[in-house]
């Protein structure tokens, strides 16, 4: 099993944030700010010296919690920082952006790392089909046109017109093409079952986020399955699970900071809506019917979110060793993709959990 870094480049500040979505840009201040940025790249390096053999980007919006609105611009820094390191790009989100530019970023990426690029296919959490006023009854759809115009776009040696139901172009001609020939390694975020049959139609792997091992095994089986039908078998790197991490020296350690985060209150700058706004949006996901014109999207009552409910692995290192094990063991997790950036926790604490994991962590779940 590999470790990736998912680097978040959260906003120093972060636990000044109110709990709302999208967070006030009242609330940057641009001094601060360069610096969340360098202790970000610090920790990305960092994590590739201690062993983690991926750096992640992903794409969030109006938020200082993940700030990178543009990954890819944020990939390419540090790809000049960490020289070894899979630059994955777990990634951008294709409903919201012209997939052809996706294309040309991501061919631009293989050449800047020279080969090192991992790609990501995913649409998002619910709040982000807000950033960019895209109809969410049309996201899976959307998703499903642009991965194939991306795959197109990358591999087709001769310029071609597209005429989709979302996109049409006269001319696509990509440059550069990706150094990895055909494609670099490509994963579908998803637990659905329509883009979990396209991943093993395209033979592409499969990325789940943030929910319970049980409930990750029921999607990989139905991946499994799929794949098998295709007539092949997913190598595991092209399984990853990206989780939320505390690490400590000790269970109890872990456990009293937990306790910490549950008092101090909701989380800041949270990524929930409104009560009415998000089960409008999950509606229209859905293909229900759907009106957002008298919903204002407002503020988010979060709860201890990634914290009490969402963290995937936390304790001492012998325990997290054996909650990796379960990934691994029971959905054949081969890539575990880390956020480290947690409530309450500053750039110097993340260094020392990153030196921890890669001591006392690394070594036992390479084994796997």
């Amino acid at each position: 099993m590999k470790a990736s870094y998912l680097g978040a480049m959260g906003y120093a500040q972060r636990y000044n944030f109110p709990t709302t979505w999208p967070i006030p840009p009242i609330y940057h201040d641009p001094e601060t700010s360069v610096r969340s940025y360098q202790e970000g790249i610090e920790e990305c390096e960092f994590a590739e010296e201690m062993g983690f053999e991926w750096v992640s980007f992903s794409e969030h919006h109006y938020s200082g919690r993940i700030a990178t609105g543009t990954p890819a611009v944020m990939a390419a820094a540090v790809a000049e920082r960490c020289k070894k390191a899979k630059i994955a790009m777990l990634g951008h989100l294709l409903t919201l952006n012209n997939p052809v530019r996706v294309a040309e970023e991501l061919g631009l990426l293989d050449n800047l790392t020279n080969g090192r690029l991992v790609i990501g296919f995913l649409r998002g959490t619910p709040n982000e089909d807000q950033t960019y006023s895209v109809n969410p009854s049309e996201g899976r759809e959307r998703l499903l046109e642009g991965m194939d115009l991306i795959i197109k776009a990358l591999t087709e040696p001769q310029p071609f017109s597209w005429e989709g139901r979302y996109y049409q172009f006269r001319t696509v001609a990509v440059w550069p093409r990706p150094v990895q020939q055909p494609l670099p390694p490509m994963v579908v975020a998803t637990r659905s079952d329509d883009m979990l049959h396209y991943a093993a139609e395209h033979k592409l792997g499969l990325a789940v986020s943030f929910v319970p091992v049980d409930q990750m095994a029921r999607v990989a089986e139905k991946y499994y399955a799929w794949c098998d039908e295709a007539g092949w078998q997913p190598t595991p790197d092209q399984i990853v699970y990206r989780g939320s991490i505390y690490l400590a020296e000790t269970d109890k350690q872990a456990e009293a900071w937990l306790e910490g985060v549950k008092r101090a209150g909701p989380v800041p700058g949270g990524i929930a809506m409104q009560p009415a706004v998000s089960r409008a949006i999950q509606a229209a996901r859905a293909g229900e019917a759907f009106d957002l014109r008298n919903i204002l999207a407002g503020g988010v009552q979060g709860d201890v979110a990634g914290a009490a409910r969402g963290l995937s692995f936390m304790g001492g290192p012998d325990t997290v060793v054996k909650q990796m094990k379960a990934f691994h063991d029971q959905c054949g997790a081969g890539v575990v993709d880390l956020f480290f950036q947690q409530p309450q926790v500053n750039h110097r604490e993340v260094m020392q959990e990153i030196k921890l994991f890669g001591r006392e962590v690394l070594p036992h779940i390479k084994e796997f």
